[in-house]
């Protein structure tokens, strides 16, 4: 399993679709001022680690679900990593580290990097 991990979302997120139907990043200051951005397909990033899984960590599965270890169905307890950054707020909030905005322009003009998994339905 790689370690990063790039999820569709029904969420705001910054991780979009541009019209060439390409990842790009959209700055805070635009995501305020261009409605334009409103309807594209929206991703979150998810960097994963070994470390060893505790009650509550998030984690990410190889089915690509999103959840706390320990509250759902044991067989796919032994399939997850525990997600150590991320841009999803919702994880944020309840304390995994911030993405920050630098390695998201990174992330954007390095799509071919060999540790990113994609997973978008077209």
């Amino acid at each position: 399993m790689k370690n990063i991990h790039v999820l569709p979302t029904d969420k705001p997120s910054r991780l979009i679709h541009n019209d060439a139907n390409q990842m790009c990043y959209q700055s805070k200051k635009s995501a305020k001022n261009d409605r334009k951005w409103m309807h594209r397909k929206r991703f979150n990033l998810y960097i994963t680690s070994d470390e060893e899984l505790k009650m509550g960590d998030w984690v990410c599965s190889v089915r690509h679900f999103v959840g706390k270890f320990g509250f759902f169905e044991n067989s796919y307890q032994n399939e997850c990593k525990k997600i150590i950054l991320t841009t999803d707020p919702q994880l944020i909030a309840d304390g995994v580290q911030a993405i920050d905005d630098e390695f998201l322009e990174w992330f954007v003009k390095n799509p071919n990097c060999e540790e990113v998994e994609q997973f978008i339905k077209k």
